[in-house]
């Protein structure tokens, strides 16, 4: 007789998380479609790099990331945009890789809204962490970071703006 598999296991978390922007819907919306805008800040870690980003940005169209630490960016995504309606929302699902191991599958909504002369972002990540090795808490730290850095990235944009208007 041979013996049983353990099981593995999976852990099952719906995660929300909402910020406001000092930008217009458009313009949020503009820096997560454009494949040249969000390598400029759509990593989730704080010494963290984006090593490669590609993105065909149409509903059905697919997306991979390869990210990690600084000179190892051995994790990786591989997705497909489900629905896409332009400064509304975008809902993607996909799998996170460590290596050559799966650790997550999620289905992703990002939703633009008004609020103001800014948006209010909110993106509802629905994941299946496989086998701990990644956890709940360390998707929304990582939420968290991407939002600091679209922040960031937004005002700076902003101000080359500005500067041109003037």
């Amino acid at each position: 007789m041979t013996k049983a598999a353990t099981p593995r296991r999976v852990v099952h978390h719906t995660t929300v998380v909402e910020r406001r922007f000092d930008a217009v819907p458009a313009r949020v919306f503009a820096a997560w479609a454009d494949a040249a805008e969000r390598v400029k800040w759509d990593w989730p870690g704080e010494d963290w790099e984006l090593a490669e980003l590609k993105q065909t940005f149409r509903v059905g169209g697919r997306e991979s990331a390869r990210f990690g630490p600084k000179g190892h960016p051995d994790f990786w995504n591989d997705g497909r945009y489900l629905d896409i309606v332009a400064n509304v929302r975008i809902v993607s699902a996909g799998t996170m890789h460590e290596g050559e191991a799966r650790i997550s599958a999620t289905l992703c909504t990002i939703e633009f809204h008004a609020d103001g002369a800014g948006t209010r972002l909110a993106v509802t990540d629905q994941s299946a962490f496989l086998d701990g090795r990644e956890s709940p808490k360390e998707r929304r730290s990582g939420w968290g970071t991407i939002f600091d850095r679209l922040e960031k990235y937004l005002a700076s944009t902003q101000e080359k703006h500005d500067e041109r208007g003037r």
